[in-house]
């Protein structure tokens, strides 16, 4: 699930996502490799930040857009477990009625 926002060198970057399918003994990356973050960007006089209400209003639509990612992923996991489990359920729940 990529998104182009992701991409886009014109949004600051207030945090590092994480790779999902990296190694977890993999190294960190060095700070040449890491993209700015916000302060950076604004200390360096490179960027103006927006006003205030703007600030807020766009950050809160990539918490919510981050937000809703996560939902996905999770329930998507949610989902493939409890179809794995349902046959199991299916057998618990029969073997425990009585016939008649």
């Amino acid at each position: 699930m990529s998104d182009t926002r992701d991409q886009d060198p014109a949004i600051p970057t207030l945090t590092v996502q994480a790779d999902p399918e990296a190694p977890a003994a993999m190294h960190a990356p060095s700070a040449a490799d890491l993209p700015p973050l916000l302060t950076d960007v604004v200390a360096r006089g490179a960027s103006q930040l927006p006003p205030d209400p703007v600030l807020r209003a766009a950050l809160q639509a990539e918490l919510e857009h981050m937000l809703a990612q996560a939902l996905e992923r999770a329930m998507a996991h949610v989902r493939e477990e409890m179809e794995a489990e349902l046959p199991a359920a299916v057998t618990r729940v029969l073997s425990r009625l009585r016939p008649g």
